[in-house]
């Protein structure tokens, strides 16, 4: 901690290691036996002793160090604390045994010895105390040797006396009194009588007479101060021309400055400039020590073994010294580097765990805001090393934020949407892992995205909406009608077709079709126009046919109220149903007033008539009761006809003013209660009359009605042609239903599946990224799906920041518009560890939007291009989703290859080899060799491949023998392939090449395969491949070496060419092998020592073996006599490398040199 501290100031500096107290009252060391010695920091004083001490200078407790103004005192006995500057002074330490002064230094008690202290213009007192335990405060916290501290002004005096010794010793070092002991008691003997004039005059004396009328009657008294503080000013102000104090009072205002603040904050500057500067010349003393290189000696050696043993610990000292010493270098850099070029806001930071724990809420212009700018700025807790640098083409690699999120353990997935976290219920989002229901709905939806990508591919026609509303209608625990309801309406609105297959075919639904006139930002263009009718009209027409699936069944649950009989016609059906309804007393509050005709209800059959959508069959239904009609009102089978013969429904002008005039006349001259409210209803539908009150009145009606009685009424109109009190169109609508939302469906609702309903009445309105943000708190997973529906057909207003955080923002227009890549990739947060296809599925998607003009289409496409890049990281499944490798090198397509039609790449090539690349070198850092070596092959780097490979046999080799060598961990079989698009065969499934964890197995198969085809060949470099034989040659050695096949393993040493076994004692040929030893790769050398150990254990052993043999020949003295000059090679060859080699290898080839004839 201390040399964290010594860097965020000047270099020169070095904390101060000497006991040292505050402004506001030191610690007071108590003698105790319980006292254990502690140090307070810059920033807290921790009480070290049970025993109270005296009070600082505003009358805090101090418990250890020195105040300002007073130094240690070393108590025997355990004393009240005192307050207030005047009590701080009463417990002053006797005179006898020392000078208790304002401004003095430490003083002793009567029965123990003073405890080392220091004051800021004092001297200490009393040191080398036998049974003392100093402890004092640091400027950086650390605690004080026992020795005693400097002053800033004089040096330590009487630090070697007892604590009897002189105790007149000014705050100068001089002595102002008499060294008797016997000419006065002690101070806290004597009663301070207040007639008795002070010995000399305080400066602050009012001050000081305040502090005498609180002092209570203890037999405790003020010390006489000898010099008044305009004295001392005086003498430290000399003193302070040749100090070490003089380059302060000369530094300036700015020092001055620093100084008060410093003193504020209860650090001694004094005592810590002392303390700086003798660890300064401590530390320059040791630097100077460290820099004269300790010469060895070697004189007491009895041996080349003692020598060469003691010349290769102290070789291998030095080496490891300097990389200690590089490593605290780099990190003392880093640190500066952090603290010095970089500040730390470290309230941030504080607020970032807060919020991480959800103990505050993320602001949006505060902390969470400027946390991208720090991440890119390298803030503290961040090695800008491990940066990628510069831009790339694919994806946003130099991003602060990730867009596909981190995935969260079971049970904590919170949504990282800032206007979605206030929206939440109190059980908070629901995880789906924990769901089985919302998991095996989350299996379903991800088989319907995979056929969509599919379909896709192979240019088909796939119905979206009935698919996914077949996937909301299957069983579960919620009520998911609204949501259904809610896909129906949507599939009303968009014309969607399930029954056509092919995109030639008329009235096909392409992709993206509406999105260039929904998208169209000025509301009166045509296509907006357009666009906005057919949401009316898709809405009116499926609560319409909603409405007569109703009917029907309920005529069909009452076949004897209904009474329908003969041929179920509409017109039977509507009549059967009005019969229905007025068996149930369901027409009305007062049926008396209905007209009949034939005994049916006819205003009523005509209102359900419409509400049904069956105008054909209303006008049938007229012109079959003509003349009945003509007696009850001759005007309306006109004002039908001309409705339903009319596209928009439009009455002529002359029509809609006469049915208007006689509505508001039948309305205000009639009798209350005498009116068919059904034949008012007919007219206010037929005619849009008084379309500020759009309500069924006397008709008994629910949700659903009141709802398509809106859709009837509004029509898209020109501001610049339609009469204000006939202007009722969509946007009146939306405004409708938001009051209706904000009424009724609030947070606090009652209303049975208040999300979902007011969800399916947002979507009848067109209302659609608000539907999708207000139903993403209660059901993510269906909000999420409604998005990429309304995306695919271009009815999704998407958002171009990719810095927002919310899930629903408003252009400069005021358009909503959704976070439509933010909310893809948070979604596969869920699955994509276990289903990392499916992710890749969704994350395609994101292109959907790459069709938009000007910058959004290319951000939307550089979120997506980065969203395939983190997974793929974040995942590990190369094989899957980036391709594999066959036995005869062909690659073998992966997902996102697979996919590459649906991402609109430019380039596909270059795009394959960047994500592949970034991939590779993820690997390789994380010492994953098979998937490094796999994706360096798809990059097609195959140098790189070879370098991985050689690495990894280098380290197995260098595995003890006997000890199990630690495998290589395998890639993922792959076994999903993107149905219809790429069939592969069962051989093909898996891995074939790099599914193997042995690294020697697997430098053969790189090795083989590459050699086998001069194009790899001739990109690899052609020491890459001599050295990966020269390791698969000492691979074979140790596993020789491992059967006891001893002959075999010198033959392996001898052909890799490593070790001078051929040298035959020839000192040339060792001498040339070690000089050539600097140069030797790496992944070679670290093999040395274990190798020098085979072959000496293989000589000796083989030696061994011949000599047990029953006969002896010459042949086999010849071969004990090349197996011992081996050995003898090897070792000489060992003395010549400068053993560069572990001291446990260098013992036992000794050892097994000495046994095998080496010596």
């Amino acid at each position: 901690m201390a040399d964290l501290f010594s860097r965020i100031t000047p270099r020169e500096t070095a904390p101060a290691q000497t006991g040292g107290g505050g402004m506001f009252g030191g610690a007071a060391a108590a003698a105790l036996a319980t006292t254990r010695p502690t140090g307070a920091s810059l920033f807290s004083m921790a009480p070290t002793s049970a025993a109270a001490g005296s009070g600082g200078l505003f009358g805090a407790t101090a418990s250890t160090g020195g105040g300002m103004f007073g130094g240690t005192a070393a108590t025997a006995t355990s004393q009240p604390a005192s307050t207030g500057i005047s009590k701080s002074l009463a417990s002053a330490a006797p005179l006898g045994n020392g000078l208790g002064n304002l401004f003095g230094g430490a003083s002793n008690a009567p029965t123990q010895p003073a405890a080392a202290g220091s004051s800021l213009f004092g001297n200490t007192f009393g040191g080398n105390a036998q049974t003392s335990q100093p402890t004092g405060a640091s400027l950086f916290g650390g605690a004080a040797p026992s020795q005693p501290a400097k002053s800033l002004f004089t040096s330590t005096v009487n630090s070697n006396t007892q604590a009897q010794g002189n105790a007149n010793a000014s705050v100068f070092g001089t002595n102002v009194l008499p060294s008797q002991q016997s000419l006065q008691p002690p101070l806290v003997q004597r009663a301070y009588d207040p007639n008795v004039p002070a010995a000399q005059p305080s400066y602050f004396q009012a001050l000081l007479d305040k502090g005498n009328k609180r002092m209570v009657e203890d037999n405790s008294g003020l010390p006489q101060l000898q010099y008044g503080l305009q004295d001392i000013q005086r003498k430290v102000r000399n003193v302070g021309q040749g100090g070490p104090s003089a380059g302060l009072g000369r530094g300036g205002s700015a020092n001055t400055r620093s100084q008060y603040v410093l003193a504020a904050s209860g650090v001694n500057v004094g005592e810590s400039l002392r303390d700086i500067e003798s660890l300064m010349d401590i530390t320059s003393t040791a630097r100077a020590q460290a820099a004269a290189p300790e010469v060895p000696d070697y004189s007491a050696m009895s041996g080349v073994k003692d020598f060469l043993g003691e010349y290769h610990r102290n070789n291998f000292q030095e080496m490891i010294d300097s990389r200690l010493q590089q490593a605290q270098d780099d990190f003392n850099k880093m640190v500066d580097e952090q603290l010095h070029m970089q500040p730390v806001d470290w309230q941030r930071y504080r607020n970032r765990i807060d919020v991480h724990f959800g103990l505050r809420k993320p602001d949006e212009n505060g902390d969470e805001a400027v946390d991208g700018a720090a991440a890119h700025a390298g803030s503290f807790g961040r090695s800008r090393r491990s940066k990628m640098h510069g831009s790339s083409a694919f994806g946003l690699p130099d991003a602060t934020r990730s867009v596909i999120g981190t995935p969260g353990p079971n049970g904590m997935r919170q949504s990282t949407f800032n206007d979605v976290a206030d929206k939440l219920p109190s059980e908070g989002i629901r995880p789906a892992p924990e769901d089985r229901t919302q998991r095996v709905k989350q299996d379903r939806y991800s088989g319907k995205i995979k056929d969509l990508n599919v379909a896709r591919i192979q240019e088909s026609v796939y119905p979206i909406m009935t698919r996914f509303a077949e996937v909301e209608a299957e069983p579960s625990n919620e009520d998911t009608s609204m949501l259904v309801s809610a896909y129906k309406a949507l599939i009303r609105i968009t014309g969607e077709d399930a029954s056509k297959e092919n995109l030639s075919e008329p009235g096909v639904v392409k992709e993206r079709q509406y999105a260039q006139s929904y998208l169209d930002e000025s509301s009166a263009t045509k296509r907006q126009g357009s666009v906005r009718k057919r949401i009316i009209d898709g809405s009116r027409k499926f609560l319409e046919g909603q409405f007569y699936d109703q009917l029907k069944a309920t005529v069909a649950r009452s076949p004897r109220e209904a009474n329908i009989g003969g041929v179920p016609t509409s017109v039977a059906e509507v009549k059967g149903y009005v019969r229905v309804r007025a068996a149930r007393k369901e027409l009305g509050p007062d049926i008396e007033i209905l007209q009949e005709i034939n005994g049916d209800y006819c205003w009523a059959v005509i209102f359900y008539m419409l509400r049904a959508g069956l105008y054909e069959q209303a006008a049938q239904y007229l012109n079959e009761n003509a003349a009945a009609f003509k007696q009850i009102d001759r005007k309306f089978i006109g004002y039908l006809r001309a409705y339903i013969s009319s596209p928009e429904h439009r009455l002529t002008p002359d029509m809609q003013t006469a049915i208007s005039n006689e509505y508001s006349t039948r309305q205000r001259l009639a009798p209350e209660n005498s009116i068919d409210p059904y034949r008012m209803m007919c007219y206010k539908i037929v005619g849009r009359c008084d379309l500020s009150h759009r309500s069924l009145d006397a008709i008994t009606n629910d949700m659903m009605d009141w709802m398509w009685l809106q859709f009837a009424l509004a029509r898209e109109y020109d501001k610049r042609e339609e009469l204000a009190h006939e202007a009722f169109g969509l946007d009146d609508l939306r405004l409708s239903i938001k009051e209706i939302g904000e009424r009724y469906f609030g947070a606090s609702s009652e209303i049975a599946n208040a999300p979902t309903t007011f969800f399916f009445m947002q979507i009848l309105a067109g209302m659609f990224e608000k539907a999708v943000a207000d139903l993403y708190p209660h059901n993510y997973v269906s909000a999420t799906h409604f998005a990429i529906a309304l995306d695919f057909y271009g009815l999704l207003r998407v958002s171009g920041d990719l810095s927002n955080d919310d899930l629903l923002s408003y252009t400069t227009r005021q358009q909503p518009q959704i976070a439509f890549g933010s909310l893809i990739g948070l979604y596969t947060r869920d699955f994509r560890t276990a289903n990392a296809t499916a992710a890749v599925d969704y994350l395609t998607l994101l292109c959907l939007n790459a069709d938009l003009t000007g910058d959004i289409g290319k951000a939307q496409k550089e979120l997506c291009y980065q969203a395939l890049i983190e997974v793929v990281l974040e995942t590990r499944e190369f094989a899957q989703l980036l391709g594999d490798v066959r036995s005869d090198g062909q690659r073998i397509k992966g997902a996102v290859e697979q996919r590459l039609k649906l991402i609109k790449l430019e380039n596909e090539r270059d795009f394959l080899k960047h994500i592949t690349l970034v991939a590779a070198r993820t690997a390789e850092d994380q010492s994953r060799t098979t998937d490094a070596a796999l994706l360096f092959h798809l990059a097609e780097d195959y140098d790189k491949v070879i370098q991985v490979v050689n690495d990894a046999v280098s380290v197995y080799l260098t595995t003890e023998i006997g000890e199990q060598p630690a495998r290589l961990v395998p890639l993922k079989p792959r076994t999903q392939q993107l149905h219809g698009v790429q069939p592969q065969d069962e051989r093909l499934s898996s891995l074939s090449l790099t599914a193997i964890d042995d690294p020697v197995q697997l430098a053969v198969s790189m090795s083989g395969l590459y050699k086998s085809n001069d194009v790899y060949v001739r990109k690899i470099q052609g020491d890459n491949l001599e050295i990966t034989h020269r390791l698969l040659t000492l691979a074979s050695a140790r596993e020789n070496l491992e059967q006891s096949r001893f002959a075999e393993v010198i033959d392996d040493v001898t052909t890799s060419n490593l070790l001078p076994a051929a040298a035959a004692g020839n000192l040339s040929a060792i001498r040339a092998r070690a000089q050539a030893f600097d140069q030797m790769p790496a992944v070679l050398a670290r093999t040395v020592g274990h190798v020098m150990l085979w072959t000496v254990v293989a000589c000796r052993s083989q030696a061994e073996k011949l000599r047990r043999a029953e006969f002896e020949t010459g042949f086999q003295r010849e071969a004990i006599e090349r197996c011992g000059q081996t050995a003898r090679d090897v070792v000489v060859f060992a003395g010549l490398v400068r053993y560069r080699l572990p001291g446990r290898v260098w013992e036992m080839l000794a050892l097994a040199g000495q046994e095998g004839g080496g010596y």
